[in-house]
């Protein structure tokens, strides 16, 4: 009797549970559940150019040429310098040397647009970005000391602030195609 006791007991506890456990329903609808949105990454645009730019004129010999640039202490604005050195070039050039126009700029990513290219010098006018620019006479087998270039903006026109990021760069030709 004791067992038969046992059973009825452990069936109503069943019982019990199958109701507590939510088997009442209610006449209100079931709304589906809303899926998820998860936002998908967009790409982020990136500058057409973000190295420093060297453009040699076609009718400028081969010097061997390097550019670099420094933020100028307590102003807004770079020193860009252009290191030339005609040693290789030897006899492939006239003996009273080439006169050289130069021209150093720089501009901070955030003032132009992400598509933003220089090509020629004219570029650097129109866009309206710093610059700098001088002319001198490269000799054959000259290495000329650092032309150091300090670019810094207009009073009214567009600044380098060398704390945000930015980039520079530097153009060489023939004063003679100006």
């Amino acid at each position: 009797m004791k067992q038969k006791g046992q059973i009825t007991l452990a069936i109503l506890a069943l019982i019990l549970a199958a109701l507590v456990c939510g088997c009442t329903t209610t006449d209100e609808p079931v709304e589906p559940a809303t899926p998820a949105i998860t936002p998908v990454p967009t790409e982020e645009e990136v500058w057409a150019v973000t190295e420093p730019i060297f453009i040699k004129s076609p009718d400028v010999p081969d010097y061997q040429t390097n550019i670099r640039a420094t933020p100028i202490t307590n102003n807004l604005g770079v020193t860009v310098s252009v290191d030339i050195d005609a040693t290789g070039i030897g006899s492939n050039m006239a003996s009273e040397g080439d006169n050289l126009f130069i021209v150093a700029f720089a501009y901070n990513y955030a003032k132009v647009p992400k598509d933003f290219t220089i090509e020629s010098y004219n570029d650097v006018i129109s866009s309206q970005i710093p610059y700098k620019s001088l002319t001198d006479r490269v000799f054959p087998m000259n290495k000329k000391p650092p032309y150091t270039l300090d670019v810094v903006g207009q009073k009214d026109g567009m600044q380098v602030n060398p704390t945000e990021p930015y980039n520079y760069g530097a153009i060489i030709m023939l004063r003679d195609e100006m």
